[in-house]
């Protein structure tokens, strides 16, 4: 049994692959302590913990320690790399790619070795493409749904959190449906520019907290998988054994 942990800023999720089957995925809230959150996991036998995360590396010595304490298994945590089972990086730095978008990229090209776009729809927007070869073509950041409402109302009377319920195709008739359509539809044009800049992909994955908003909008082709990540330690930790 092999457990797999992508710890975000914010939640950590899990999940267990038995050698044929990846098991569902189960998230927990860490509120910035990832190491304490662990504690929340099941104890079992395990052959190996494959861990990616992105809360710096002030927190890996104490979530390592926390994980061996539980499991009895020292973890190994996935870093970004030139060139990973066939998939290549732009980066001239590779390191300084962030491991969610390396593995997410890495689940997309190891399940189907087809040219992909991987868009990621939470705090931050994020696009990464890869060609036919296994090349990553390159890819861009934006700001999320929530952060560009926030950045634009800064302290104002409206309330962010009702404005990301109504989100559609059209235009704004007032203050409230202007912003949150002013960001639902910068949000979908950097998606599909995204896709014209890489060749319009085939294969298109949609992941994040805002995937489902944006998914009824994007048109045809795209599927929406929120365990990429794993998907992608799992094609790692299978590939290292």
């Amino acid at each position: 049994m092999i457990l797999l942990i992508d710890i975000g800023n914010s939640r950590l999720k899990w999940a267990l692959w038995d050698g044929v089957v990846l098991s569902p995925t189960v998230a927990v809230t860490h509120r910035g302590e990832p190491a304490t959150a662990l504690s929340q996991l099941p104890q079992r036998p395990l052959q190996a913990v494959w861990i990616a995360h992105v809360v710096g590396q002030q927190h890996e010595a104490a979530i390592a320690q926390a994980v061996t304490n539980r499991f009895g298994v020292p973890p190994r945590f996935a870093r970004s790399g030139d060139t990973q089972l066939g998939l290549r990086s732009a980066y001239a730095e590779p390191a300084r790619l962030g491991v969610d978008r390396w593995l997410m990229m890495l689940a997309a090209w190891s399940e189907r070795r087809e040219a992909c776009c991987v868009v990621s729809a939470g705090t931050a927007l994020t696009f990464d493409a890869v060609d036919a070869e296994g090349r990553h073509q390159g890819g861009f950041i934006a700001p999320g749904l929530t952060a560009m409402l926030q950045a634009t109302l800064g302290n104002t009377r409206f309330p962010t959190a009702e404005l990301g319920t109504a989100y559609h195709d059209g235009l704004g008739r007032d203050t409230e449906a202007c912003v949150r359509q002013g960001a639902f539809l910068a949000a979908l044009g950097a998606v599909e520019r995204g896709v014209r800049a890489a060749g319009a992909p085939p294969v298109r994955y949609l992941c994040g907290g805002d995937a489902a908003v944006l998914l009824p909008h994007l048109g045809s082709g795209w599927q929406q998988r929120d365990d990429l990540v794993l998907r992608g330690l799992l094609a790692l930790s299978t590939a290292r054994r």
